[in-house]
């Protein structure tokens, strides 16, 4: 899968039949397209460089009494703080697969 966003080109990386890994230097920039697009990030799972999963992740629980910009908005933010921690403390040298919510509320 390749997204433009701004200048820059990002450029996937097939994972498996359903899963596609960005490498965790762009996934900033992802987030800020999934969020452009309206999408919840429902979690995401880190893998290693050789695209293993070391079963570090996160999830976001949706809100259901708030409306979708402020599931939205709070999830994107909890991915980014979550992926901004990890690449301080174990550097940059991962991939990102995002768990994201479709149309119909199903991940």
């Amino acid at each position: 899968m390749k997204i433009n966003i701004g200048n820059k080109m990002i450029t996937s990386t097939d994972f498996s039949n359903a899963e596609t890994a960005w490498m965790i230097e762009d996934a900033i920039l992802v987030l800020e397209h999934l969020k452009s697009e309206n999408k919840i990030v429902l979690g995401g799972d880190i893998l290693t460089e050789k695209l293993e999963h070391n079963y570090d992740s996160w999830y976001y629980n949706v809100e259901s009494s708030q409306n979708s910009k402020f599931n939205v908005e709070c999830s994107i933010k909890l991915a980014f703080e979550y992926i901004s921690n990890y690449v301080r403390t174990n550097g940059n040298a991962f991939y990102v697969v995002f768990v994201i919510e479709d149309q119909s509320g199903n991940a």
